[in-house]
Parts: C-alpha cells; sequence; structure tokens
C-alpha cells in the first residue's frame, strides 16, 4: 500500500463527504427549482455532479495507491431552509469545512513524506479557493440583494460559468 492506514481513512472519511455535498446541494437545487428559480436550481445541480465527481476522484486514487476504499453510507441532507440566506451561508459553511479537512490531509500526507498522495491532495486544495471563493460571492450577493433581491441574484447566477467557477 502506498498509503498510510492514517491517510487512507482520512480520504475515505473525505468521501463520504463529497458524497453528502453532492446530496446537499441538490437539495439546495430542489429548493430553488420549488420556488421557478431555475438558475440557482441549475447552478446548486452543477455544484452536486462536481461533488460527486471530487468523490469518484478521491476513491480512484485509494484504489490506485493500493489502498482499501469504502463507499460510505450517507445521511439524509437538510432540505428545509427558513431563507435563502441560511442556506448560502450552509454552503459557505460546507465548503469552509472540506477546505480544512483537505488541509489537515495535505499536511498529513507532507509529514508522512507521502509525496504521491501530498501532490494528488494539492489540487483539491486549490479547488477549495474557488469552491470558497463562489460560495462567499453567492453569500454576498444575497445579503445584498436580501430576500426581496433574490430575483436579481437568480439573473446574475445564469451567466456563471457551469459549477460556478468564475473565469
Amino acid at each position: 500500500m502506498l498509503i498510510s492506514q492514517t491517510l487512507n481513512e482520512a480520504l475515505n472519511k473525505q468521501i463520504g463527504i463529497e458524497f453528502y455535498a453532492d446530496f446537499q446541494y441538490l437539495a439546495m437545487a430542489v429548493y430553488f427549482e420549488e420556488r421557478g428559480l431555475s438558475n440557482l436550481g441549475s447552478f446548486f445541480r452543477a455544484q452536486a455532479t462536481e461533488e460527486r465527481g471530487h468523490g469518484l476522484k478521491i476513491l480512484n486514487y485509494i484504489l490506485e495507491a493500493g489502498g482499501k476504499a469504502v463507499v460510505p453510507a450517507v445521511e439524509r441532507p437538510r432540505s428545509d431552509f427558513a431563507s435563502t440566506l441560511e442556506l448560502a451561508e450552509l454552503f459557505l459553511s460546507q465548503e469552509q469545512g472540506v477546505t480544512r479537512n483537505f488541509y489537515a490531509m495535505y499536511e498529513q500526507a507532507l509529514n508522512e513524506k507521502d509525496y504521491t498522495t501530498h501532490i494528488f491532495l494539492q489540487w483539491f486544495v486549490q479547488e477549495q479557493l474557488e469552491e470558497e471563493a463562489t460560495a462567499s460571492k453567492l453569500l454576498q450577493l444575497v445579503k445584498t440583494g436580501g430576500e426581496a433581491g433574490i430575483f436579481q441574484v437568480e439573473m446574475m447566477v445564469a451567466s456563471w460559468p457551469a459549477g460556478g467557477e468564475e473565469e
């Protein structure tokens, strides 16, 4: 096995977090789509697909590194939100938690001199910069416009590239 048991377990845990994010963002998409906000719905559907891809990327890495990949059970995502602001805050909070996890694994790989895993995780560390920036931007737009300005946010999100990343 090319990765330590500690990193193998942390990566498996992260697979579950990524798959949970897939479901959470799908639930957020439904929240918007039920309100006729199809651009925000599409945005969160793309986010969900991206998170599932992240989980599969980690799963494939574990297998290539000779580790033991585990597909975890995923808890039911939250689907009721008091406001768009509450949803946007959860989006940012979730991405910040993922960033902390990747930082910890990145540091663990470096401490173990597991340079292959360290390099693999570098992509995710960079990806989280984009994810947090997008979540922060959405939160700021929601705060600025308020619930009454959600249609403006809906129109702005329509111009964002797929997956939410900015050019």
